[in-house]
């Protein structure tokens, strides 16, 4: 399963693009230590989609923590007088960008293209949105008081299998209709012919689950990606710290909804444009079925005690009980005679740790897999992108305990001299967002792990 390689090329076509000619979008990053001149060089002048001074193009800005937290407070002001004029302009303060040190600004610039103009794949509808907590109508979750693993025969103890004994048991799901959607979302969804397809991208605060659950239900044809903003209380004095429109927000969801109509081939149905990785993680034992759960707690697998699954697993292993674990849950592969049944990693749904941290309820029957990080990354994404994931948005998850500190004005690595990169993307410890089109979108905390998706 990979990614199309027709579309590899769509970030050096779009380098190429003049006032005449426009096509999707262009990606740079730029690690020069000055946030300032970070900008001028990913946003040149050469590169506006249209001279003219409406704003008819979406520019996304990801700048690294490492940035003094009172350049990052400015940084709406320092973008390129240019593109302010004729580019919405929004983006976050993240952990990391696709740089060699993580120092950096990342930027992404949307411009629909005429429709006289040839492209394999046109852009036709380019809308901004911002959705603050307070409009949002959410409700904060407690995400570390759900999930625990609990033992069967500590819950038969407790006889909580008469009539009502599970009613405090409730479903963790929230309801689909409680929350806010932009409308321009749903217009978009719902206006979008056969041969189109819509796209969300996001940037959001800590508190999204309720949003992404309602934003599923009003446009569940739609792919949903994004990035959790980076936590900067040290740093900008504010929890997150995103920007809409020349203004800071530190709370909400913000992004861009697209539409794109596809020209010269059809869709190919099932065709994946998210695909999310773990080059870090590898599996302990082997794939296994729920058995009896409740809301997201696991109370069997293969009719047996999850928790002495674990440690009956780890014995056989020279791993501990205190190193952290995770859950998988998804489809199994074909197996061999000889062979156990895995869950197949690719299309995978990775739960935070071993208390199950999720918002959707977990079901009998399902497929799941203990697995634990195996290998040490460095940074995530940040290794050199294969030839199918070159021109794609890539996001990861950071070590919360290896995050990017702030750098001094002068150099400290060889990426650091102003080089710009035709790539986009972001890390951030606090996790990325990703859904497929027609199933269930999820926020992947995991670190190491990756996501690359093809606009």
């Amino acid at each position: 399963m990979h990614l199309s390689r027709s579309f590899a090329s769509a970030a050096t076509k779009y380098a190429r693009c003049t006032a005449r000619t426009r096509t999707l979008w262009t990606a740079a990053t730029c690690s020069h230590p000055d946030l300032a001149t970070a900008l001028s060089r990913c946003l040149p002048e050469s590169s506006t989609p249209s001279a003219s001074p409406t704003k008819d193009s979406v520019t996304i800005v990801l700048a690294s923590r490492s940035y003094p937290g009172s350049d990052l407070l400015t940084l709406p002001a320092k973008i390129p007088e240019h593109v302010s004029k004729s580019s919405f302009v929004l983006g976050a303060v993240v952990d990391r960008v696709p740089t060699k040190s993580g120092h950096g600004v990342s930027t992404l610039t949307l411009a629909p293209t005429l429709a006289s103009e040839s492209s394999a794949d046109r852009l036709i509808q380019c809308h901004p949105f911002y959705l603050s907590g307070a409009d949002s109508r959410r409700k904060r979750l407690k995400e570390k008081s759900v999930g625990k693993w609990a033992r069967s025969q500590d819950i038969e103890e407790r006889s909580l299998d008469t009539a009502d004994a599970w009613s405090s048991f409730k479903s963790i799901s929230i309801g689909q209709n409680q929350v806010q959607v932009p409308e321009v979302i749903v217009a978009q969804s719902e206006g979008a012919s056969e041969n189109q397809e819509q796209d969300v991208l996001m940037i959001s605060d800590l508190e999204v689950h309720q949003f992404l659950e309602a934003l599923d239900a009003a446009s569940p044809a739609a792919s949903k990606v994004g990035l959790m903003a980076s936590s900067t209380p040290f740093i900008t004095g504010r929890p997150v710290t995103m920007f809409y429109d020349g203004k800071l927000v530190q709370d909400g969801v913000l992004g861009v909804s697209l539409v794109k109509e596809a020209r010269g081939h059809k869709r190919i149905e099932g065709e994946v444009k998210t695909l999310v990785e773990y080059p870090s993680m590898a599996p302990l034992g082997p794939a296994m079925q729920i058995t009896r759960c409740r809301g997201n707690i696991i109370l069997e697998l293969d009719e047996s005690n999850a928790t002495r699954l674990l440690l009956d697993r780890l014995q056989a292993t020279t791993l501990t009980k205190d190193k952290e674990y995770f859950l998988a849950t998804g489809k199994p592969t074909a197996a061999d005679q000889d062979e156990d049944s895995n869950v197949d990693m690719s299309n995978a749904t990775v739960k935070g740790n071993m208390a199950v941290d999720t918002v959707h309820d977990l079901k009998v029957g399902q497929w799941v897999q203990f697995i634990h990080h195996d290998k040490v990354q460095e940074h995530g994404h940040f290794a050199s992108p294969t030839r199918e994931h070159k021109g794609t948005v890539r996001f990861s998850t950071s070590d919360p305990n290896n995050t990017i500190e702030e750098q001094p004005a002068t150099p400290l690595s060889s990426d650091t001299d102003g080089t710009v990169q035709s790539t986009f993307g972001g890390s951030s410890e606090n996790g990325f967002i990703v859904g497929q089109a027609n199933e269930g979108t999820w926020v992947c905390t995991v670190a190491d792990s990756v996501l690359w998706h093809k606009l």
